[in-house]
Parts: C-alpha cells; structure tokens; sequence
C-alpha cells in the first residue's frame, strides 16, 4: 500500500480537521464539545495514518473502522453544535465528513 501521506481519505481527512478548527475557534462557551470534537477529528487522521501503518489487513481494518467511527461522531457533534445554536455548519464541511466515511468504508470493504 502507499505512504499513508499520499491517500486521498488521509488528505481529506486533514482538510475536514482545519475546517472543525476554525469552527472551534468561534465556539467558545458551549464546555467541553470543542475539545471533544477537535479531539475527534484529530483522531480520524491518526488512525488512517496507524492503520496503513500496520503490517496485516486485519489490523489496517481495525484502525480504520475506529477513524469511521471517529469520523461519524465529528458529524454528531458538528449536528449538536449546529443544533444549540453553537454556530452555523456549512453544508460543504458535512459533505465532505460523509465523503470521508464513504471512502473509508471503501477502503475496509476492499481489504475484507
């Protein structure tokens, strides 16, 4: 497999991590949902990059189905922010997270 760098879900993945960023800065005074969100998204990167990392499919398939998991639960939380009246979540960014878990679930159908 190639370097983890060159994926396009690991690219895409970073973009959607700048994008929660600017969001989060704007966010402050809704507790620890900024916090948890950016902890989220940073963990979509990081488990693309471990899972391509790994040595067996068995293992790249784990790692990536915790960055979808991670992936849908940025979603959630982006939805709650949205919804508490956090800040207003542009289309595009939702887009572009449901891309992301699309491509990811490729990828684990493709190594099954």
């Amino acid at each position: 497999m190639t370097h983890f760098t060159n994926l396009r879900v690991y690219q895409q993945a970073r973009k959607n991590l700048k994008e929660i960023s600017k969001i989060c800065k704007h966010t402050r005074g809704f507790g620890d949902i900024q916090n948890q969100i950016q902890r989220a998204a940073i963990s979509v990167v990081s488990n693309i990059a471990e899972g391509v990392g790994n040595n067996t499919d068995k293992q790249t398939i784990h790692f990536l189905g915790i960055a979808r998991g991670s992936n849908n639960e940025v979603l959630a939380q982006l939805q709650i922010l949205d919804d508490i009246g956090a800040c207003q979540i542009n289309d595009d960014l939702i887009e572009d997270i449901n891309y992301t878990g699309k491509m990811l679930t490729k990828m684990i159908q493709c190594l099954r």
